[in-house]
């Protein structure tokens, strides 16, 4: 019984030192470069590093108006085989965004933001899609590749 315990034990240490690392593997915009034109590429920074170039271009203001949904899909082998997940994640307006350029400059994709639920290895694809009564607006696909640290 005791090494039940320390078995059980060991495992949740285990469990909660695990680290991840998410990187960028793609950016692209499929619809919407009226509304906001989003010219970002993703390029390796050195050896363990991708990052995020560009810029932004919001040619309207964006307002709470515009919902915006996340699809994720997951593909554990990293084959471009992916699985949606049917995860309920709510939909979302957008704060007040004068019209502006936005330019990234070498930005990483921060790790910490990303869900302890999803901290699966393998690649992943996020498919944001914006909607203005039921109409497409804006949509890109964001390519994410999740590694153990």
């Amino acid at each position: 019984m005791r090494s039940l315990w320390m078995a059980i034990a060991l495992q949740l240490c285990s469990t909660s030192v695990v680290c991840i690392k998410v990187t960028y593997e793609s950016f692209e915009q499929t619809n919407g470069e009226h509304i906001m034109l989003c010219n970002l590429r993703v390029r390796k920074f050195n050896r363990t590093a991708t990052v995020l170039n560009g810029t932004i271009h919001l040619f309207r203001e964006a307002r709470n108006d515009v919902q915006y949904k996340v699809d994720m899909f997951y593909s554990r082998l990293g084959n471009q085989q992916y699985n949606h997940l049917p995860m309920k994640l709510p939909s979302s307006g957008e704060c007040p965004i004068s019209v502006r350029d936005m330019h990234l400059l070498d930005q990483e994709f921060p790790s910490n933001v990303w869900p302890k639920s999803m901290h699966r290895p393998g690649l992943w694809r996020l498919d944001v899609s914006g909607k203005l009564n039921n109409k497409p607006q804006v949509e890109f696909n964001i390519g994410l590749k999740v590694t153990n640290d």
